[in-house]
């Protein structure tokens, strides 16, 4: 559909429009929802933060939708809807969604140095927070970024082939107002890393870096995990421990638990197209 043809706009989806571009999808939605926040200090009347289809979409429709992106404003992904285990869809709105503004006033290697001794503190009785084996060749000491890696792919056309592998059940459409998918996780309202983090804006800035540095595009987000296309992986072992670093900063419970240290599991992200991470 031409941007110069009219379109008609669901009555679901106006309010959210409004925030977005104005412009409907030129391709047919399925049923949905809006989901609104739902923290403590909600009162009813907030305005919704995203919308989500009813049931599993297809996965041809997700590609469309993010060539859409561009002309609509909304940011497509899967939402994980486990609303028997959490009791809220996708934890959406269950603390109070940041401005977005909040997101430009960090820079990624400034998030990565404040996670970084902020887990390293050390403490006169009990010594470092974490084994320092477990942080070779690293120490309490924060690195510096990784450098970009090499484009391998177009990075939505991966998104478009790796999003596939992450469709099942629990799986929904969802729809966010949103420039970029790494302010997705500031402006919903997201609670999956609160064990870690207690506000996302800088978890969204260094996502954003890793958008440009590694043509990383966000596939789909539940309640305790997100997951990501990379369309420029780190090839050899030295770009790869670099990458490691920044995904412990991220997320240590998914570089630790799963593999134990940062070496052995910067040995697992060598060449892969999807990064996966998990928060207890």
């Amino acid at each position: 559909m031409h941007d110069d043809q009219a379109t008609e706009i669901p009555a679901d989806l106006s309010e959210l429009l409004a925030r977005a571009s104005g412009v409907a999808p030129s391709v047919p939605l399925p049923e949905g929802e809006l989901l609104t926040e739902q923290s403590t200090r909600a009162t009813g009347e907030e305005p919704p933060l995203c919308w989500i289809s009813l049931d599993r979409p297809a996965p041809r429709l997700l590609g469309a939708l993010r060539g859409d992106h561009r002309r609509s404003g909304l940011w497509p992904l899967l939402l994980c809807d486990d609303t028997e285990t959490y009791g809220s869809r996708c934890t959406v709105g269950v603390v109070p969604p940041e401005p977005l503004e909040h997101i430009d006033l960090w820079r990624a290697e400034d998030v990565m140095l404040r996670i970084w001794d902020g887990l390293c503190r050390s403490d006169d009785d009990l010594g470092p927070a974490y084994d320092l084996d477990s942080l070779a060749p690293f120490d309490v000491n924060c690195p510096e970024l990784a450098p970009a890696g090499n484009l391998l792919a177009d990075p939505d056309i991966l998104a478009n082939q790796q999003a596939v592998r992450f469709v099942d059940d629990e799986t929904r459409l969802g729809l966010v107002p949103v420039r970029r998918g790494s302010d997705v996780l500031t402006v919903l309202g997201w609670s999956g890393a609160a064990n870690h983090v207690s506000r996302t804006a800088g978890l969204s800035a260094l996502l954003r870096s890793w958008e440009d540095r590694f043509g990383a595009r966000l596939l789909r987000l539940g309640p305790d995990r997100l997951d990501v296309s990379v369309a420029a992986p780190p090839q050899d072992p030295a770009h790869a421990t670099s990458v490691a670093a920044e995904h412990w900063a991220f997320c240590p419970d998914r570089v630790l638990q799963d593999s134990g240290s940062i070496a052995s599991y910067a040995r697992e992200i060598r060449g892969r197209r999807t990064w996966s991470f998990w928060w207890e």
